[in-house]
């Protein structure tokens, strides 16, 4: 055994084991992340292929074997173990060289859906259609690798994998022009202490070209060595294998090749450098050694994880499930019995994250060999019960974490850390973490509604929409939006929401009143002079303001002499008729709201009032304005007149200054004529106290009289 290399004595060193399984591999063998460093060699037959899975689960292939159509794959199906193994993407595929035998299976794989990210190889083209199917294959996920180039995986690991490119393209040797074996690549995969060489074909003793030396001045040591071209007599030369200095190394070789792979030339080289050796097949050439050369007839599974001290082996699976002890790479040493020292950082407690935020989980591990893996966990119960979050991360002190649903005033989180020897070291919150959300505040408003309403909880991040709806009779007149109008919407959506809102419609009445006369209604009889009720039936969707009653005795073209005005809706008003006579007299009763919405219904027809039998007046009429009354006055006030006889007449009120504020006029018969004021102006505002005048003006003259307006 050659010695170990003097860095494992200062740093952590590596546990490396490998197993031997067949491609049928059971579901609790499927591919995951699990810490380690995974190597499966697989059983491709007369051929090489491996599939690498980082211990964070970046999936890496390293050729992939011959076509399953192929004699020499002898029935070993590359897909099927690849699905066995649970694998659905390889992010990174090297081709070593483009020999049938190593990318034979890049068509079937992307077949059965499993997808290349990066395909590595040397650049240039051969002439075959193997070759060419692998071009068109990978199409512009292809890329050229060069010298010393480093692909690092895990990037974000303490330990990364990183695969480097030793040589390619020949190393520099003469006569590798048309020898595709010589221009292999040549790579070295490293986990922290632990190393595995793949020069695919490689040859280094004559006739092919001498390449193997040229690359054994760059190699450095490993642990292990793929055994180039399946174990041919002209490769495996001693001066790579005195550079490597591996403790073991895998045959990837078919049983009936036509090759006599292994060779026994090539087994002497192997066992003189101290190398056990790991076959997927027997092949047909010379014969394992008993204690030094080991055939799994299926994959040889190589394992590494950081484990100072520990002990690192090669298990043989065996058909029945049973686990027969065959290699110790390195000497054991003592137990680790300490479990790491885990504490979360945040969140400890008390803290309050809304359900969609993201947030760090800190903690610090710390282990007196090395933390391996850390779990994490959270609880809505305040530690009753625990739901994994991520399982086998590296002790980077963080992940960022989007809070799930549903709310709670319980959670806490957990952080678990093991160290290679599987002690576990843990730690939770101290106190309850709330979980709840962000809200958004709906209220309605008279005339509408507004959906959804009351407290609206919102996700961190998401949207939320709100349906504005008038009610009959409404419109929307503006929607309030954190305190800030944002107009008459009948939508309205919060987006990314990351705050608290709130939202209100304001609602604007459309809808005039409806009013009904009911008295009178026609046909009526009415003496002037008597009072009589005059009844209305008025409704609005907001509330009926106010009403004016107003008559004519010229039919409904009027024109119309206001009766009263500002009455509440009671429905009833004691008229006192006019001293008119008139066979085409009617009332309308006109309804307001507080929007100064207004709708007005008349008579059904026509009704008379009578002055009553020849003598009952007193002389002839004659034209005269009576003085207002009550004068002084802060209420209605009457105000009276008389025409002789048939013409136009204007009654009105005017100011100081001469300005009319209010007036009736129209073409009125011979008769007394009575009506009320109520202190407004035309267009309904109300005048202040003061004196005023009401003037009537006819083809007979014109009266004015003085009028006093009290507050």
């Amino acid at each position: 055994m050659p010695p170990i290399r003097s860095l494992r004595a200062a740093l952590a060193a590596v546990c490396a084991s490998v197993t031997f399984a067949t491609f049928a591999a059971p579901a609790s063998a499927a591919v995951t992340p699990n810490g380690r460093l995974q190597i499966y060699h697989l059983d491709v037959g007369q051929g090489d292929g491996a599939l690498i899975v980082t211990p964070l689960g970046q999936v890496v292939m390293i050729d992939n074997g011959v076509s399953p159509s192929h004699p020499t794959a002898i029935g070993k199906s590359v897909v099927l173990q690849l699905q066995a193994l649970g694998v659905t993407h390889i992010d990174h595929h090297f081709a070593s060289h483009y020999h049938a035998d190593h990318i034979g299976n890049t068509v079937a794989i992307a077949s059965a859906g499993i997808t290349i990210a990066n395909g590595w190889d040397r650049g240039g083209s051969y002439t075959t259609a193997t070759y060419t199917n692998y071009k068109n294959t990978l199409g512009v996920n292809r890329k050229t690798l060069v010298k010393n180039q480093v692909i690092t995986l895990d990037s974000l690991s303490a330990h990364p994998v990183t695969i480097k490119v030793v040589d390619l393209a020949g190393a520099g040797a003469s006569g590798v022009s048309g020898d595709e074996n010589a221009l292999c690549l040549m790579l070295k995969v490293k986990y922290g202490e632990f190393d595995e060489t793949f020069g695919g074909d490689m040859p280094g003793l004559s006739p092919q070209p001498i390449v193997e030396p040229i690359v054994a001045t760059e190699i450095g040591t490993a642990e292990v060595y793929k055994v180039h071209h399946h174990g041919s007599a002209t490769s495996s030369d001693a001066s790579i294998l005195a550079a490597i200095q591996a403790q073991l190394g895998v045959i990837s070789c078919g049983n009936g090749n036509s090759y006599g792979h292994p060779t026994a030339a090539a087994l002497t080289r192997l066992h003189a450098a101290n190398m056990k050796t790991y076959w997927t097949e027997t092949g047909s050439g010379v014969a394992p050694v008993a204690g030094q050369d080991y055939v799994a007839s299926g994959q040889v599974y190589i394992s590494a994880t950081w484990e100072p001290g520990g002990v690192d082996t090669i298990r043989n699976i065996n058909s029945t499930g049973g686990n027969t002890f065959v290699h110790t790479f390195f000497n054991s040493g003592p137990a680790d019995g300490t479990p790491p020292v885990a504490t979360i950082t945040s969140p400890d407690g008390g803290e309050s994250w809304k359900v969609g935020s993201t947030h760090a989980i800190t903690w610090t591990a710390t282990d007196n060999v090395g933390v391996t893996t850390v779990d994490v966990a959270y609880s809505t119960n305040g530690g009753t019960s625990w739901t994994n979050l991520a399982t086998g991360l590296s002790n980077t002190g963080s992940m960022l974490w989007s809070v799930p649903a549903p709310g709670t005033s319980q959670a806490r989180l957990r952080v678990r850390a093991r160290d290679a020897a599987g002690n576990l070291g843990s730690d939770s919150s101290a106190t309850n973490v709330t979980f709840d959300y962000w809200q958004i505040a709906a209220s309605g408003a008279t005339g509408g509604t507004i959906s959804p309403s009351g407290l609206v909880d919102v996700i961190e991040g998401f949207s939320s929409a709100f349906t504005i709806a008038p009610g009959s009779g409404w419109g929307i007149g503006n929607v309030i939006v954190d305190g800030v109008g944002v107009g008459a919407v009948s939508n309205y959506t919060f987006s990314n929401v990351s705050a608290n809102h709130t939202i209100s419609p304001l609602f604007t009445d459309v809808a005039p009143p409806v009013v009904a006369v009911e008295v009178p209604l026609g046909g009526e009889s009415w003496a002037a002079g008597s009072t009589h009720d005059v009844t209305w039936n008025a409704s609005d969707n907001a509330g009926v303001d106010s009403i004016t009653i107003a008559y004519s005795s010229h039919g409904v073209g009027g024109p119309w002499i206001r009766v009263a005005g500002g009455l509440p809706n009671s429905g009833t008003y004691a008229w006192t008729l006019p001293s008119i006579s008139s066979d085409s007299a009617v009332v309308r009763v006109t309804a307001y709201d507080a929007a100064h919405l207004s709708g007005f219904d008349i008579s059904n027809s026509l009704f008379s009032i009578s002055l009553g039998t020849a003598g009952v007046n007193d002389g002839p009429l004659a034209f005269a304005l009576a003085s207002p009354t009550p004068n002084p006055s802060a209420g209605n006030t009457r105000l009276s007149f008389t025409l002789p006889r048939e013409g136009h007449a204007r009654l009105e009120v005017l100011d100081l200054s001469g300005r009319r504020l209010w007036a009736i006029e129209g073409v009125f018969s011979a008769g007394r004529y009575s009506t009320e004021w109520n202190g407004r102006t035309t267009d309904g505002s109300t005048v202040g106290a003061g004196l005023y005048f009401v003037r009537l003006s006819t083809p007979f003259g014109t009266r004015t009289d003085r009028l006093a307006r009290l507050r």
